[in-house]
């Protein structure tokens, strides 16, 4: 086997998925109907440079984009890596 899929690029996927959605046309002015001016002003405050961080870690750093694997998994040795 050797490769497995981390679960970091999937919280990345959800949150850049997440981070477009908000902006969307109307998403602010629906966001803020529901929770009231001043809880999503404090919501937004905080989600807008999370989201800026998200759109640098994407666009810099491929990270995420590549999946864990052992170099000792294809060597044909045990679990701990030692030829047998």
């Amino acid at each position: 086997m050797g490769f497995n899929r981390n679960g970091a690029r999937t919280f990345l996927d959800t949150v850049a998925k997440a981070c477009r959605l908000s902006r969307l046309p109307g998403f602010r002015g629906g966001l803020e109907r529901i929770l009231g001016l001043e809880a999503f002003t404090l919501l937004i405050a905080v989600w807008e440079p999370f989201c800026a961080t998200v759109d640098i870690l994407i666009a810099t750093d491929d990270f995420f984009n590549r999946r864990d694997h052992n170099a000792e998994d294809d060597a044909g040795g045990d679990e701990d890596g030692t030829a047998g």
